[in-house]
């Protein structure tokens, strides 16, 4: 079993999605409900890096569940909600996304629309800033991170925002998708365990890798963008996400030798897009990872996840187990993910994007 505060936190991640569901659930209908008999029919879901990819994420779920008459969901980030502020009415609500309730973007959002526009926030943090500012709130579950690099709380807030989203839904599409929550809270305990075998031996085979895409189709997409960003938070590697019907295009002209495809592929529809794609990346010469219930090349290595475990919730289960590749890839080449040194360059330009941040603090 690797070691470390962050390989820790990963294999906290299910029971923090399952709390979650118990615990932000209550919360998260009540508000869903109150504006919906308020007649909100646009919601703007804004956050940055980590929340920004669980805004995409649950966004990209949403629209999978809504019909035609159901309310209309937009991801942003929250710097460019501020930078550019679209023109809202009162048929307009806002979802502010931050880990740590300090992310000044989404706090500036929240003074600027303070009883004007109804705006939940969806934090991990009690008591932080936003928890005062934000009209509604949802605590997402799961204890305290005491890192910097979210895995944990990346599940957590995300499963609060998908909770809120789908209460939104008339009927009992959200109690339904509850259960799916818990599944794949139990897809990703699975693909953890799977994965510790794995990673280490994967690692020194990458440790001098210099180009790796991370890929998706679906909900797996904004998936592959959290788990290309925690391959560059942990590992200090160039790794960039892309939808694999995007990738196909541009971003193949640079598979070849020397170049890493890890394919987010769980059982769903992207599945054999997926396949094409790293039939051909194989060929060129890439080395290819598969998250996924089994191989679709013959030469790729399988960090593996239980057949039921759906693409829409790839967030959940499947990146997960990149994240433990990710950590095992930088102890291999040196770095330290619980302590990493480039929380330094933060403090060197102030944290300006956090409010009060301090090295005392950096992991909220």
């Amino acid at each position: 079993m690797i070691e470390g505060i962050v390989p820790r936190e990963i294999r906290d991640g299910p029971a923090a999605i399952r709390d979650t569901v118990t615990a932000a659930g209550p919360d998260a209908r009540r508000i869903a409900a109150a504006w919906r008999d308020r007649g909100i029919r646009r919601i703007h879901v804004i956050g940055n890096g980590t929340s920004y990819h669980s805004a995409l994420a649950a966004t990209a779920l949403y629209r999978r569940r809504a019909s035609a008459v159901d309310p209309v969901v937009i991801p942003v980030t929250a710097a460019d909600f501020r930078t550019y502020p679209p023109a809202l009415g009162p048929d307009d609500a806002i979802v502010g996304i931050s880990s740590s309730g300090e992310f000044k973007d989404v706090v500036g959002v929240a003074e600027d629309v303070r009883g004007r526009v109804p705006m939940a926030g969806i934090v991990h943090v009690p008591g932080s800033t936003l928890t005062h500012l934000a009209s509604d709130v949802v605590l997402s579950a799961g204890g305290p991170s005491t890192v910097p690099v979210m895995t944990k709380t990346f599940s957590s807030t995300l499963v609060a925002t998908e909770l809120l989203l789908l209460g939104l839904l008339a009927g009992d599409r959200a109690a339904a998708e509850d259960r799916r929550f818990q599944s794949a809270a139990d897809h990703a305990a699975a693909a953890i365990q799977a994965a510790e075998a794995v990673v280490e031996p994967l690692a020194a085979d990458l440790a001098d890798a210099r180009h790796l895409f991370v890929t998706g189709g679906g909900v797996g997409y904004p998936a592959a963008l959290e788990a290309a960003l925690k391959l560059k938070e942990m590992a200090l590697v160039h790794a960039e996400g892309a939808e694999v019907w995007e990738m196909t295009s541009g971003a193949a002209t640079m598979l070849g030798p020397g170049a890493v495809v890890v394919a987010l592929a769980p059982t769903g529809p992207a599945r054999a897009a997926i396949g094409d794609l790293l039939q051909h990346a194989a060929a060129w010469g890439a080395r290819t990872i598969e998250v996924g219930p089994e191989r679709l090349v013959s030469t790729s290595t399988l960090l593996r996840l239980p057949t039921a475990a759906e693409e829409d919730h790839a967030p959940l289960s499947a990146v997960p187990p990149v994240a433990l590749l990710a950590f095992a890839l930088a102890r291999r080449r040196g770095a330290d993910p619980d302590r990493p040194e480039w929380v330094e360059r933060y403090h060197s330009q102030g944290l300006t994007h956090i409010l009060g941040a301090s090295p005392e603090d950096t992991a909220r």
